[in-house]
C-alpha cells in the first residue's frame, strides 16, 4: 500500500517516519523510487542530527534526488512542526525571569542569520504568543517598533520580551541594540505596552540590553 493510500485508509498515526517522508518527496529519480528516495533523506537527517549539525538546503539537496524545490518542502514540514509544538508546549506557561525567558529563545543562538523573536505575554506573565518577527543576514537585521507593537495588539498582550542572535556568538549588546531597544520600549509604551526585557542571545551565552 502506497503512503498516501495508507493515509486515507488508516490516518496519519499510521505512517512511518519515512512514509511521512515520502508523501514530501512525491517522486523518485531515474534508478530511484520515491520509497527510496525518501529513506535516503531520512538517513540524512538522522546522520546530521546525531552529529549535532542544523539541518539546511544544502544538506538536503546532498540526497540524490532532492532538488531544491522538495528541498525545502522537507524543510518547511520540520519547521511548521517545530513552530506548532513550540506553541502547544509554551502556551500557559509563565515567564518569571529573564532566565526563563532566554530558556525558551536560546535555540536561536544557534542560527547562521540574525534572528529577532518576541514572546507576548498576558497580564499574569503567561505566554500567550511567540513569534518570529523577521530574519536577517549575517551582519544584521531591520526591525522597526511596528513589527513588534501590531502582533502584540493581534493576540492582546500585556507586555513582551524580544530576543535576538549575535550570529558571531558574543552576546555583548551594541550600540544599535540599544538604541533599538529604547525606541521599541518607548513606541510600546505608547500604545500601553511593556517591553520586559530585550535579550541578546549568543553561542551559548546570553545578556540583557541595559538602556
Amino acid at each position: 500500500m502506497l503512503p498516501r493510500e495508507k493515509y486515507l485508509k488508516k490516518g496519519i498515526d499510521a505512517l512511518s517516519d519515512m512514509e511521512l517522508l515520502a508523501i514530501l518527496v512525491g517522486r523518485g529519480v531515474k534508478g530511484k523510487d520515491f520509497m527510496s528516495v525518501s529513506r535516503s533523506v531520512l538517513s540524512k537527517i538522522r546522520s546530521i542530527l546525531e552529529k549535532g549539525q542544523p539541518i539546511t538546503l544544502e544538506g538536503i539537496c546532498k540526497v540524490t534526488g532532492i532538488g531544491k524545490v522538495t528541498g525545502m518542502k522537507i524543510l518547511c514540514g520540520i519547521e511548521l512542526g517545530r513552530r506548532i509544538y513550540d506553541l502547544g508546549s509554551e502556551q500557559k506557561k509563565r515567564i518569571k525571569c529573564s532566565e526563563d525567558a532566554y530558556k525558551m529563545l536560546r535555540y536561536i543562538g544557534k542560527r547562521k542569520q540574525e534572528h529577532v523573536v518576541a514572546i507576548f505575554l498576558n497580564s499574569r506573565f503567561e505566554v500567550i504568543s511567540k513569534r518570529t518577527i523577521c530574519i536577517g543576514t549575517l551582519d544584521g537585521v531591520n526591525v522597526l517598533p511596528r513589527d513588534i507593537i501590531i502582533p502584540a495588539l493581534e493576540v492582546n498582550a500585556s507586555s513582551v520580551v524580544m530576543a535576538h542572535n549575535h550570529p558571531s556568538g558574543d552576546s555583548t549588546p551594541s550600540m544599535g541594540d540599544i538604541e533599538i531597544t529604547k525606541r521599541i520600549k518607548e513606541s510600546l509604551e505608547l500604545v500601553g505596552l511593556t517591553l520586559l526585557d530585550h535579550i541578546v542571545v549568543g553561542k551559548d551565552e546570553w545578556r540583557i540590553v541595559e538602556i
